[in-house]
């Protein structure tokens, strides 16, 4: 009993000793099913927090982070089963899911960044958790018409031998075979260079990222889902204030150009859909659907021109406009296929929001689609309309 007593002195004098300010609140991820109130609240929300208290290293950052996330979003593929290749005749394969995710990572800052007041290289490692349950879509009639297009022998849930050689269907959905619920564990790493001042509305100098993610089929096969794939990501951003009108109380008006340049390589025996969604040509290039235009490599460019102002009377809260120019180029094998395709996309528009605490950007995108390509939910007209929760960038 003294020892337990003890302990829990310890303990308390502990957490009495750590200080408000040496934690860290994020707000990694915020998603939506397109079919509750049109997409226009959150289903699905991510974040963490990260503790600062130590240093390693004098006048750099040390932190450790833990992350989660929960929640319902809708997944749509429209990939032909006979051959592996992706076209928008078809009834897309959709899937409602509910997913849980939880991670743990370590970072480390060296140097001073230029800006001042942060870090100017941070390495960083972790590992995240995953766990879905995918489920036919529950919405009235729908279910019935995919499974008859694609035909009862191509249905992801009642295939058995998913690895057997059947069809090319059975290795487009690794992480939906049986019963739909997969388990999973992803390795990253991260180098950041940080030289951008980024606040609500300026934005000044360059930050690089590069990452890398690792999900061997050893850490992925603990339930009826499996997968097996690599990531490199190679990420650049620029940013220039051309113009800010600011007096002592208030930003009035600023006009910002940034620009992002983005390559990417995800490749394995096992991709999973939610890095089918991530590795798509069609998520990086604004007004194309997630999870379309996916092949092994992209590359992207994103060109924004923001307008942000006046304040609307409380701290951290202001509209924005966002005009946007995006055009990318995709090549390589389409996931968990032998099937080779390249795309071509590009886009403009703009986006209405209300920036939050320059963290959430709550609005509407309106993107007209350059070329022949197509959103695959909006059928052959070159517009695109979404509801947004950040920018992209």
């Amino acid at each position: 009993m003294k020892r337990i007593m003890s302990l829990l002195l310890v303990l308390a004098v502990a957490i009495a000793g750590v200080s408000a300010s040496d934690f860290r609140f994020y707000v990694d991820d915020i998603d939506q099913h397109p079919e509750i109130l049109i997409g226009f609240i959150p289903t699905y929300f991510a974040g963490g927090v990260g503790y600062t208290g130590f240093s390693l290293l004098e006048d750099n950052t040390t932190e450790i982070r833990l992350s989660a996330g929960a929640g319902y979003i809708e997944r749509r593929f429209w990939v032909d089963p006979e051959n592996g290749e992706e076209t928008h005749d078809i009834d897309p394969l959709t899937f409602d899911v509910v997913q849980v995710i939880w991670g743990l990572s370590f970072s480390q800052g060296f140097l001073e960044s230029p800006v001042g007041g942060k870090d100017f290289i941070t390495l960083s490692i972790g590992y995240e958790g995953r766990y879905e349950d995918a489920m036919d879509s529950l919405i009235a009639g729908r279910v019935d018409r995919q499974k008859r297009s694609w035909g009862d022998d191509y249905v992801v849930g009642t295939i058995d031998q998913f690895f057997g050689g059947l069809n090319e269907c059975q290795r487009l959905y690794p992480d939906l075979r049986g019963n739909h619920q997969y388990l999973g564990t992803n390795l990253n790493f991260k180098f950041t260079l940080d030289a951008m001042e980024d606040t609500l509305s300026t934005n000044d100098g360059y930050l690089v990222t590069f990452e890398a993610d690792w999900s061997p089929y050893a850490l992925n096969k603990a339930l009826d889902g499996t997968a097996d794939f690599y990531q490199f990501t190679l990420q650049g951003i620029a940013a220039k204030t051309l113009y800010q009108y600011r007096t002592e109380k208030m930003n009035w008006f600023s006009l910002v150009v940034i620009d992002r340049l983005r390559a990417n390589w995800l490749s394995g025996e096992l991709v999973p859909t939610y890095v089918q969604r991530l590795g798509s040509l069609g998520r990086q290039v604004r007004g194309y659907t997630n999870y379309t235009y996916g092949t092994e490599f992209y590359v992207v460019n994103n060109l924004d021109i923001r307008l942000t102002g006046p304040d609307m009377g409380v701290s951290g809260l202001a509209p924005r406009f966002n005009f946007f120019f995006d055009i990318g180029y995709g090549c390589g094998n389409y996931f968990n296929t032998d099937r080779k395709g390249d795309n071509l996309l590009a886009s403009t528009g703009v986006q209405f929001t209300v920036s939050i605490f320059d963290f959430i950007d709550l609005g509407y995108q309106v993107a007209y689609l350059i070329g022949d390509a197509r959103n695959f939910v909006n059928g052959n007209t070159q517009f695109s309309g979404s509801v947004t929760f950040f920018l992209d960038f």
